[in-house]
């Protein structure tokens, strides 16, 4: 179990960093998760749309529908979803939403399968679990990197920028830097980021940045 401050409010996370349990759900967690999730601009309405759909099957239904059937009703295209969650629908917009995972995998085992198996296909890795392909890395990486690691916790705005020096490092020189060069740049010292990334700096931040384990 782990835990996520929102404006001095906390919550507890489950080991996949899912609200649980999810009678602690308010709109100021929807927006906490949210910016922390790459949503930085705030929930707008077209959000709220599907974070209320959401709430209504799980809470009345009892159920979490597969995202073809989200879209449908909710006559929005694929394209259009993806847009407004960044991070997808199981670990996006169902993550905001407040539904844990664990009643996802019971409520609709289907859910969960085919995200990551969709994921797995799309992020392919080396045997030492690090993505074979340095080009294939997109927004969307660092949150099935967390799952395959079983990483509890959530990324925020702090990790990504931390990500994203690593991969403009990695572009430019084809190297990776050294613990203290990503300190210096950033402003950290090694306690904050190992903090940041407690899996560590290789197996933790460089790996969610796509970076290949040997250069």
């Amino acid at each position: 179990m782990s835990s996520v401050t929102f404006n001095h409010k906390t919550y507890s996370l489950d080991q996949h960093g899912f609200l649980d349990p999810p009678e602690q759900w308010d709109e100021n967690f929807a927006q906490g998760m949210a910016r922390s999730l790459g949503i930085f601009a705030g929930l707008t309405e077209a959000h709220w749309r599907i974070i209320r759909y959401l709430r209504h099957k799980f809470l009345e239904e009892k159920t979490v529908p597969v995202i073809v059937l989200a879209c449908a009703q909710n006559n929005m295209r694929l394209s259009e979803f993806r847009e407004l969650f960044p991070t997808g629908y199981h670990r996006g917009a169902c993550k905001i939403a407040g539904i844990n995972y664990k009643f996802m995998y019971q409520a609709n085992y289907w859910l969960t399968y085919e995200t990551t198996l969709a994921r797995e296909e799309r992020y392919p890795l080396d045997p030492l679990g690090f993505l074979l392909d340095f080009r294939k890395w997109d927004g969307n990486f660092p949150e099935f990197m967390l799952g395959v690691m079983e990483t509890s916790g959530t990324l925020t705005a702090r990790h990504m920028e931390i990500l994203k020096y690593l991969r403009k490092y990695y572009e430019q020189h084809r190297n990776i830097p050294t613990v203290y060069e990503t300190c210096n740049s950033n402003s950290l010292t090694l306690e904050e980021l190992h903090g940041l990334f407690p899996a560590g700096y290789r197996r933790g931040a460089c790996r969610l940045a796509g970076l290949p384990f040997f250069t």
